[in-house]
């Protein structure tokens, strides 16, 4: 009977909701006890919404506003957004963490050892490995040091906080069994309780690869990184995503479509927000954008929409009632690629690895167009693209013809000239600095410039004017061409990772260090100076577990990032 009750708990889980959606549920599988052994087949389905509600719901949602995703813009989400945030909002998280996943992998071992373990034994507990890797470590990158050496051991009442490098040393730990098991012959490879992959070992195998890539580079261990994602997803099939069921039932859709249509429209909106900004395609954040001649994110930013502030229900955008919720990416592989493979390999192949993503950005798994005239433009870049190329320019014709020493041009390239116009020559409509678009040249050193993309090119007098100088497409200011092209990588990470915790991440990573290639994520607010570093430990934690940390505030770096 027990066990009856207990399966029908967690099929309320995977379609229904006590509120407004399964993020918010009370009641899991943990609160039930009972002196039988619970089978493992009714328990991991559990364990996999939770994993989704851990980094979906809401405090990704807040981590997005904090990182110029998303705009707060009533009641509590307003205040939020303003960094004022109690203790209180990590309960939920917290809860599906040790409640929703840790105790129940616990009654799963509890099972295996007593019954011992068959072949679907050894899928089922390589998956629930991973699951876990994937939950604690997103919960030890947004809280710091936590509870998990000790947790959920029923004879331990108040346990420890780990430091949050030996946590992440663990996991490390943790998905290395969970590769050996996946990769064993005699594993299983189907199971129907599995809302990922169905069962298949080879697709949690990569996925546990791309998750031991994704801790190194959280941990700057930047070669090991890139020897890791060597052997993650590698196709867009392995995603790691969960596809709402097409059941039309209140609580079994896309968490932010349900939370932007639900009881708290109006909270969260994507107006006017850097991210969106950045993908501007004319001229209106000239600052901020983006945009190039070899880029067109029109589709892309019209994508990135969550319906303003009153929500839509409309699948062709990010809330859609039935978009698919990711996790674990195959673009999140390429990109951990891109940026290891820049800094420990070569040029060459974190640029391979870019346009890898590029290409795929231009495929129609990428991201739905919300109307057919909608632009998806992601051309190949070339090394000359981030080089230092800060040469003379000097005018040589009437028509607007340009000569630039040692630099080989292509139509459409959007070039940056600068300095103050001096000499004899003059540029119509010249200001310091100004963005051209090449129309023609000769294929070499001389070139046709044109204030819009094939637009008409602009005229000029004859004559040698000096101070002007040419900047390459994405190295306007001259960086060092490897770190020209890591900016363009993060950046890129930032856009692509819309919707989880990658963005926040890589800000705390490379904002102390290397801010020259951090995104320039402004804050919300001028009544504060830092930007959040961390959420607060569950006030249900602090008010039962004598060793929760104390006088910690949001601004309080974590270990790593210390």
């Amino acid at each position: 009977m027990k066990t009856k009750l207990i399966s029908g708990i967690i099929t309320l889980f995977l379609v229904l909701s006590c509120d407004s959606s399964f993020e918010e549920l009370n009641n899991n599988p943990n609160s039930i006890t009972t002196d039988e052994v619970i089978p493992p087949t009714l328990l991991i389905k559990g364990t996999m919404l939770a994993d989704i509600a851990i980094n979906q719901s809401h405090l990704q949602r807040i981590a997005g506003m904090w990182t110029g995703q998303y705009r707060g813009e009533i009641s509590l989400y307003l205040g939020i957004y303003n960094y004022d945030i109690s203790s209180s909002e990590s309960n939920s998280a917290w809860t599906y963490l040790y409640n929703g996943m840790l105790k129940q992998f616990s009654e799963i071992n509890k099972y295996y050892a007593i019954n011992g373990t068959d072949t679907e034994g050894q899928l089922i507990k390589g998956i629930c490995k991973v699951l876990e890797a994937n939950a604690v470590g997103t919960a030890t990158s947004i809280w710091g040091d936590i509870p998990y050496s000790e947790a959920v051991n029923p004879a331990i009442s108040d346990p420890v906080f780990d430091r949050q490098s030996s946590i992440y040393n663990a996991l490390q730990t943790k998905l290395d069994e969970a590769i050996v098991l996946l990769s064993n012959p005699t594993t299983k490879n189907t199971l129907s309780e599995d809302i990922f992959f169905g069962g298949n070992k080879d697709k949690w195998k990569k996925t546990a690869y791309t998750l031991k890539a994704r801790y190194y580079l959280d941990t700057r261990q930047y070669a090991l990184a890139y020897a890791a994602a060597l052997n993650g997803i590698s196709d867009y099939a392995g995603t790691m995503k969960f596809t709402p069921p097409s059941t039309g039932l209140t609580g079994a859709e896309n968490l932010l479509y349900r939370f932007m249509i639900g009881t708290r429209v109006g909270y969260l909106s994507v107006n006017n927000t850097f991210c969106r900004n950045l993908l501007d395609t004319q001229t209106n954040f000239p600052t901020i954008t983006r945009r190039n001649a070899k880029t067109n994110e029109q589709a892309r930013r019209n994508h990135l929409n969550a319906g303003s502030i009153t929500g839509t229900g409309t699948t062709t955008i990010i809330n859609g009632e039935f978009k698919p919720m990711d996790l674990v990416t195959y673009q999140e592989n390429l990109l951990i690629l891109a940026e290891t493979g820049t800094r420990t390999v070569s040029l060459s192949e974190g640029l391979l690895q870019l346009n890898k993503v590029r290409t795929f950005l231009a495929s129609a798994d990428s991201f739905d167009k919300r109307a057919a005239t909608d632009v998806k433009q992601y051309t190949a870049y070339v090394a000359s693209d981030f080089a230092k190329r800060k040469n003379g320019v000097t005018i040589t014709g009437t028509a607007g013809q340009f000569s630039c020493f040692a630099a080989t041009i292509e139509i459409g390239d959007a070039i940056v000239i600068s300095g103050n116009l001096a000499g004899t020559g003059t540029i119509n409509g010249y200001t310091n600095p100004k963005t051209y678009y090449v129309k023609a040249t000769n294929g070499t050193t001389t070139f046709t410039l044109s204030e819009t993309l094939g637009g008409t090119a602009i005229t000029t007098t004859v004559g040698t004017p000096t101070g002007l100088t040419y900047s390459a497409m994405e190295n306007p200011d001259d960086i060092d061409i490897t770190k020209a092209l890591l900016r363009e990588i993060i950046e890129e990470r930032y856009v692509t990772g819309f919707g989880t915790f990658m963005p926040w991440n890589d800000a705390r990573r490379l904002r102390k260090n290397e801010y020259d290639i951090a995104v320039k994520i402004p804050l919300n607010n001028t009544t504060v100076t830092l930007h959040p570093e961390r959420f607060l430990i569950s006030q249900d934690e602090i008010n039962t577990n004598s060793n929760a940390p104390t006088g910690i505030s949001i601004f309080t770096p974590t270990q790593l990032n210390e």
